[in-house]
């Protein structure tokens, strides 16, 4: 979450709770209750909630010109997306830009970018995002109800749709129904931003959405890697009898291979060959695949 979208939140949280009443369709809405949904555990859909003596307005409130929708999809949450074909979808996206990875070196011992020197690539995640990002990223086919659920998380477990609200669980208070796409939060009056809110459905049906997959890198330099995250594609990395090291991307079974696994493989087959920060390029002599900078 980027500081500006938790300034924007409280901002909107802070205008509802000193505003009394808004109209929404040409009815008069008097508020009784506001806050925020927290779930057990992770993030709902729901940023804003606010209860009317006529109904529930359960916002999603995204930044104009922010790019994720979901960045940290898990195994768990591609079934509620995408179905018990959820596997087969992702699988058939990925191979879509199989090139890609097919050429992409494992082994960066010169700093490229963002990308630090003496880095190994242990996999890529896979994210939904409203545009194309990257090489690595691509169009995906989704029904409009899989799109709604996406924006919504109305499949979504039950600990993250029913969400706590200033300390009381309230059914279905982490699934949105409506959407609020703004920027920075000015001067404007809560009225300004209800009449900006789009019902969920009508919003997601005309939404397109890309899939990307960013690396997931082990940093020599810093003996470690950005989190346990499940990899859309990970990197089986093999220590023969001969010490010869190879990598082979491995494409099938989606998500269900986390960092944590291969990183402490990598970690395990560098100690065996007693490679180091200090004598990282001597892994050169172990591993013959493709070594230039990472792109």
């Amino acid at each position: 979450m980027s500081p500006q979208f938790s300034i924007t939140e409280e901002e909107l949280l802070k205008l509802a709770q000193n505003t009394k009443d808004f109209v929404f369709k040409g009815e008069r809405h008097n508020i009784k209750f506001v806050g925020k949904p927290y779930p057990s555990q992770g993030e709902c859909k729901t940023d804003l909630f606010i209860k009317t003596d006529k109904g529930e307005f359960k916002i999603s409130v995204k930044q104009s010109n922010a790019d994720f929708i979901e960045n940290k999809m898990s195994y768990e949450r591609a079934i509620q997306i995408f179905g018990d074909k959820a596997s087969e979808i992702i699988s058939k996206s990925i191979k879509s830009i199989k090139s890609s990875f097919d050429t992409h070196p494992l082994i960066c011992f010169e700093k490229k970018g963002r990308t630090q020197a003496k880095t190994i690539v242990l996999g890529w995640k896979f994210e939904l995002v409203n545009k194309v990002n990257g090489k690595k990223s691509g169009l995906l086919e989704l029904s409009d109800e899989q799109k709604m659920n996406i924006y919504s998380g109305y499949l979504s477990d039950e600990s993250k749709r029913n969400a706590v609200v200033n300390g009381e669980i309230i059914e279905d208070s982490g699934v949105a129904n409506f959407i609020l796409v703004t920027g920075k939060i000015e001067n404007e009056p809560l009225q300004y931003f209800i009449d900006k809110l789009e019902p969920i459905y009508e919003f997601a049906k005309k939404q397109s959405i890309y899939f990307a997959c960013k690396a997931l890198n082990y940093r020599m330099l810093e003996d470690k890697w950005d989190g346990n995250r499940p990899l859309g594609v990970f990197v089986d990395w093999q220590l023969n009898d001969k010490k010869q090291l190879s990598g082979t991307i491995v494409y099938d079974n989606p998500l269900q291979t986390k960092g944590n696994a291969v990183g402490e493989n990598v970690r395990s087959i560098l100690s065996e060959l007693s490679i180091n920060k200090s004598n990282f390029n001597d892994l050169k002599r172990f591993y013959k695949g493709p070594s230039y900078p990472c792109n």
